[in-house]
């Protein structure tokens, strides 16, 4: 469905629920409460038509919002087309007059809003506008019962001159309106300019055609052009300053501002480049701006926040007061916490606001323009650089086999994010961490993934577990988004085909399988059985084992990871006369291979890979001394980058420090790829792990997502009591050296 028709729908949706809101007397409503009526002037007509569903979204929600608060009282929304004309506001005002409203909310355009001043004010009833900015408004005498939640455009004017002046305008134009708004805007932004402008031209905010005004302008050879406008002529003049191929800065006020121009537009690429500015909310309060972030509507976003606001405001005070609407109002526009921020009203009823958002238009082609604010301006200072929210996923064990050692996965993938914002923040990125629980499991990991992808992250670290890899890959690759695991080496996940998008900074398991065996042969063991778990992970580095052994194995037996005991199993090792035992586990299960070795007293060399490898293991057990003489391989560095490695050194995390390493540089690595180029992130991540230096050592990907390695670490425990024990790294395998001595050892 097209932008245009889908505004069409909304705002009959909202007509007819605005009008059913009038003349509802449904029978079973409460009778004994009261029916309160508040007044709303939207622009239904007019040049700001393209808005007007989104505006009285706002005030409808308010509505509901209101009657679910309290139910003394019914409140009704009476809706009345103000256009953006005098004539049509003060008529509208007066049909709010004859249906008793206790107060309106509007208008949005000033000449509207001033024409309904002067009925309203006569008949004692205050207004409050969300979107009316001439600064003659600020005369309270003039204007009397008239409040507004947006500020007035002589602060607009100076927000309005920096934004050219930031973007290297020095000699702009100012084609404005002739109308109350636009001629009130454009003295602002010409009072506010430093020296003469190009020039500065109005026309009649009903004109068909501008031709003439741009052709000035382009005579005159002005660099830049200011426009004072609403939707509709914003629309034109973009076109004709396009079809008269004029090379000039575009910028314009909150008239036009947000994405309903490009709806207007058949054209988006004529507003690439556009820049605008908008009141700004400074902060929110409530959950409304997330209804209307998730009801889709292209409008004027702070108008419609303040049209809610406003509605909100009038409603409050009613309960306050309601035999001083005008006062009652005052005392509730005192620190009011608002959707669209902050607001005071002051002894004339303007608010201050919390400066305006400089916004800027994109687009390379006809369709798909974009909108989006990335810097602010406030009188006290000036322009600032808002930061660019950038998500990255990260899948964490928090439950099941591998949560022992989960903290150290998070601490990594924390001081990633830390050190990405202390490099990148000051050219206006924010990364934030979504993490999520990935288990060891395929259906966790299958619902985290989805999270994910409704969290809007742009690509993922993770998961730990092979299983949970796999599943996650399914539902990340649909949607686009590539993952980089920093522990799962399951064979199968080498295929590019069966998981696209996918990447791995440990090496697989076909790989770790001829290490584990050096390093059984390097000990002695001539006869070992590999009691393994039966998911993707233990399957799959059971099998390598198999393949690299020279000869037959002792035993082969496979256990489920959920398992409460392996008794049975130990007991069959122990009747087969198998020399030593590699166990294909996590922490909590090798914990309980262990105890059972040591319960019934089996006298076999030790082994185990990577899957509790770390002082986690140590951690689990209750007496250290079961895991005495066990040796292990884990993925090694090599050499290791910057000073990350330190750091977890010094916070005494007990977990797989290999797998803490890796979790750091998967986060960085993503960071650094979405820096290198933020529109493919799998290409640039393929890009930025080329001979990538991180904390866990050098990486390249290959062709299919892998990378080679820099070996295994040969490590051992050691521990002569229970609480002594201890983990050390002595030697390291190499497919080219095979087991060689740590000279750091």
């Amino acid at each position: 469905m097209n932008r245009k028709l889908l505004t069409a729908l909304l705002a009959l949706t909202f007509m007819s629920a605005a009008l059913a809101g009038c003349t509802s007397n449904d029978d079973d409503e409460d009778t004994t409460s009261e029916v309160v009526k508040i007044g709303f002037l939207n622009p239904a007509t007019g040049p700001l038509a393209q808005d007007a569903a989104g505006f009285e979204y706002g005030a409808l929600q308010a509505v509901i919002d209101l009657n679910a608060a309290q139910t003394d009282t019914v409140f009704e929304a009476v809706v009345a087309d103000s256009g953006c004309d005098g004539t049509a506001g003060a008529a509208a005002a007066q049909s709010l007059v004859d249906a008793n409203v206790v107060a309106v909310a509007g208008a949005a355009c000033s000449g509207a809003s001033m024409a309904a001043n002067a009925v309203l004010s006569a008949a004692g009833i205050p207004m409050i506008s969300y979107a009316s900015t001439n600064p003659s408004l600020s005369d309270s005498t003039a204007y009397p019962n008239f409040f507004r939640v947006v500020p007035s455009d002589a602060i607009q004017g100076p927000a309005a001159a920096a934004m050219m002046v930031g973007s290297g305008a020095t000699n702009p134009a100012i084609l404005h309106m002739t109308n109350d708004y636009g001629s009130g805007f454009a003295d602002a932004i010409e009072a506010a300019w430093s020296g003469d402008v190009c020039a500065k031209i109005g026309y009649a905010e009903t004109a068909t055609s501008i031709a003439s005004e741009v052709t000035q302008i382009a005579d005159a050879g002005c660099d830049s052009i200011f426009m004072v406008s609403y939707v509709t002529d914003a629309a034109m003049i973009l076109n004709e300053v396009a079809s008269q191929n004029i090379s000039a800065l575009l910028f314009s006020g909150d008239g036009p501002a947000g994405e309903g121009l490009l709806v207007e537009l058949s054209d988006d690429t004529v507003a690439s480049g556009l820049k605008v500015t908008a009141p700004r909310a400074g902060s929110s309060f409530g959950e409304f701006e997330a209804r209307y972030d998730a009801a889709g509507i292209p409008s004027i976003k702070q108008y419609v926040l303040t049209s809610y606001d406003a509605v909100s405001i009038i409603g409050k005070a009613y309960n306050t007061d309601s035999t001083d609407m005008d006062a009652s109002i005052r005392t509730v526009g005192t620190g009011y916490e608002g959707a669209s921020g902050l607001h005071t009203f002051l002894a004339n009823g303007d608010v201050g606001g919390s400066g305006y958002d400089i916004c800027t238009y994109t687009a390379m082609e006809a369709g798909d323009g974009s909108y989006e604010c990335t810097s602010y301006w406030t009188a006290i200072d000036g322009i600032t650089v808002t930061k660019t929210i950038v998500k990255l996923g990260f899948m964490n064990p928090l439950t099941g086999p591998l949560a022992q050692d989960a903290a150290g996965f998070q601490y990594g993938a924390q001081q990633a994010i830390v050190d990405l914002n202390a490099a990148h923040g000051a050219m206006g990125y924010e990364y934030r961490l979504v993490e999520v629980d990935s288990g060891c499991d395929g259906t966790a990991a299958a619902a985290a993934a989805q999270t994910l992808v409704d969290s809007g992250v742009i690509a993922v670290g993770g998961a730990a577990c092979s299983g949970a890899t796999m599943a996650a890959n399914a539902v990340l690759s649909a949607a686009g988004i590539p993952m980089i695991s920093y522990a799962s080496t399951n064979p199968s996940l080498s295929d590019a085909s069966a998981y696209p998008d996918f990447f791995r900074i440990v090496p697989s398991d076909a790989i770790q399988g001829p290490a584990a065996v050096a390093m059984m042969e390097d000990m002695g063991a001539t006869n070992p059985a590999i009691i393994h778990m039966t998911n993707d992970y233990g399957s799959g580095f059971a099998d390598a084992i198999e393949d690299a052994w020279s000869g037959d194995l002792c035993q082969k037996i496979g256990y489920a990871e959920t398992a409460t005991s392996v008794a049975s199993e130990i007991t069959q090792i122990a009747d087969a006369g198998c020399d030593s035992i590699f166990m294909v586990s996590y922490v909590t299960d090798a914990a309980m291979i262990l105890n059972e070795i040591a319960a019934q007293d089996v006298g076999a060399m030790l082994f185990s890979g990577d899957g509790p490898a770390g002082e986690g293991l140590l951690t689990e057990l209750s007496d250290d001394s079961v895991a005495n003489g066990l040796y292990v391989t884990t993925p090694r560095a090599g050499s290791s980058f910057g000073d990350f490695e330190a750091r977890y050194d010094a916070s005494n995390i007990t977990s797989i420090k290999s797998y803490v390493l890796t979790s750091y540089d998967s986060i960085m690595m993503l960071g650094a790829a979405h820096q290198l180029n933020s529109t493919d992130m799998s290409a640039s991540i393929a890009t930025t792990g080329t001979a990538y230096e991180g904390a866990s050592g050098l990486h390249t990907f290959l062709a299919n997502g892998d990378v080679g390695g820099a070996g295994y670490d040969i490590c051992g425990y050691a521990a002569s009591d229970a609480a002594d024990g201890t983990f050390t790294c002595s030697k390291y395998w190499t497919v080219a050296d095979g087991v060689q001595s740590n000279a750091a050892a």
